[in-house]
């Protein structure tokens, strides 16, 4: 007896699905066919299986029931009373998850195998066939089964939730209550914090590996053109088909939305987050020191080190860059709207009903503003005012004065010089003109604002230069003898 070669002779090429160990693989099997739970499963599968091999034939019926009855008693064990966890035992074995897991890469990479050969062996046929082959699958595959089988779902939803509305809630409550048990989100995060090296090891692997192929990287982001045009082809396709609805049935429409849409839920979020603000600007104020709180220190921190890492001269060209690119946007928008007369009529006309929009807001709240009574309104407007730091404003102002000067001081040309560029960029003409028609022929409409403003104005003037001690003495003189000399000649 001479046991036959397990390959053929000659030069063979060992595929995944051959590298699996049988032998193995077999004593898997009848390990697991030794455990009580599948003995029971066979037990009670086994008579129901010979049952329909029976048929209504009642002589196999009779044999059926005897061997099933057989079968069932010798797959029986006297400790099965006890009902003990013997397949949970078999896989606290080492070895045996061991020959579990052994053959599962060769599996898995056979089905791969087997799966490309498909696919070549697909690849080499007709078009034609090709077409007949894939029509008739997906003709076999979306035969409108899964709509049937969605309803039929929903339907068995809504029966269990009229009768029970927390039925799902309750009865996974256990289970889910374990798995959040049984999981250590200390070790999850530990997990985290050590898979960042190795992920950014893989990304970097991963471009590497990309550029080192500069065309397939090319094509691959020209696919993101190419999914824009379908995103933006379909909403258009989907806008069309709601736009080809009457307009009281579309605003019927938006409004039942509206209307479904809970208040008090959106309220308490924002009630919720408001508070989370509070309790961290209060926690802040906690940790810190006395006028220090800690979360503007922390933050600040962070951003200090950010900057530092930062190459301000390419930031800056970045950001010019933006600027540059939003104000192509900006005239390339503004001459294409400019190039249509239509466009530019209707900008020229609808453009102040927009800001119209605006003023009526504004009105309507300094209305609403005016209906309190005298007390109310003032209590009112005196806390928004009294909110107002004026201290710091008065410093802001002082700094800009101050920068201002020391400016003029080491530079005393520059804002003569900014002036004087201004000035002789403007169009002296159009300027007087403007001003004759502003003071002449818009002048008569003005007089009764002018003579209920001016005569105040030119009393505080002259309040403001009478002789006084102070340091501005010297200044509010010239000022006079200025106004002296301006009548004195006017008078000769």
């Amino acid at each position: 007896m001479k046991t036959p070669p397990e390959f053929p002779l000659g030069i063979h090429r060992v595929s995944n699905m051959e590298k699996i160990d049988y032998n193995a693989g077999a004593a898997v099997v009848r390990k697991l066919l030794h455990t009580r739970e599948v003995r029971q499963l066979l037990g009670n599968l086994l008579p129901e299986v010979l049952s329909v091999y029976a048929g209504k034939n009642r002589f196999k019926q009779f044999i059926a029931r005897l061997v099933g009855k057989h079968l069932e008693k010798s797959l029986s064990r006297s400790g099965d009373i006890f009902e003990p966890r013997e397949m949970q035992k078999l896989f606290e074995d080492d070895r045996f998850v061991e020959k579990c897991i052994a053959p599962l890469p060769d599996l898995v990479a056979g089905m791969f195998d087997i799966l490309d050969t498909a696919a070549a062996t697909i690849e080499g046929l007709e078009t034609r066939d090709k077409r007949i082959l894939f029509g008739d699958f997906l003709s076999r595959m979306a035969d409108g089964r899964t709509g049937s089988l969605i309803t039929r779902g929903c339907r068995i939803l809504n029966d269990i939730h009229g009768d029970d509305p927390e039925f799902f809630t309750r009865t996974l409550e256990p289970g889910f209550r374990k798995w959040i048990e049984g999981v250590d989100f200390g070790e999850l995060k530990e997990t985290f914090e050590n898979s960042a090296t190795d992920s950014r090891a893989f990304i970097k692997m991963a471009n590497d590996v990309m550029w080192e192929y500069p065309a397939k990287v090319v094509l691959l982001l020209s696919l993101i053109p190419s999914a824009v045009n379908m995103i933006t082809e379909a909403l258009d396709m989907s806008t069309e088909r709601l736009n080809e609805l009457p307009a009281d049935l579309l605003t019927d429409v938006i409004l039942s939305f509206i209307r479904e849409i809970e208040g008090r839920p959106i309220a308490g979020l924002i009630n919720q987050l408001t508070e989370i603000v509070r309790k961290i600007h209060t926690g802040s104020g906690l940790l810190g020191e006395p006028g220090a709180p800690q979360l503007p220190r922390v933050i600040s921190g962070k951003i200090d080190e950010i900057a530092d890492r930062i190459d301000p001269v390419v930031l800056w060209k970045a950001r010019t860059a933006l600027a540059e690119t939003r104000a192509t946007i900006d005239h390339a928008v503004s001459d294409a709207v400019n190039r249509n007369p239509a466009l530019r009529q209707l900008k020229l006309i609808k453009g102040p009903e927009i800001s119209n929009i605006r003023f009526k807001t504004w009105n309507r709240d300094l209305a609403h503003w005016d209906s309190l009574d005298d007390d109310e309104a003032a209590a009112s407007v005196s806390k928004n005012l009294s909110a107002y730091d004026m201290q710091e404003i008065a410093e802001v102002a002082n700094g800009v004065i101050r920068l201002f000067n020391r400016v003029g001081d080491r530079n005393p040309e520059i804002f003569p010089s900014l002036v004087r560029q201004f000035t002789d960029a403007l169009d002296g003409y159009e300027v007087g003109e403007a001003a004759r028609r502003l003071f002449s022929e818009a002048g008569d409409p003005a007089r009764p604002l002018a003579r209920a403003v001016v005569p105040g104005l030119v009393l505080w003037m002259a309040d403001i230069l009478k002789p006084a001690d102070d340091e501005h003495e010297d200044a509010a003189a010239q000022a006079r003898d200025a106004l002296h000399d301006l009548f004195a000649r006017e008078e000769v």
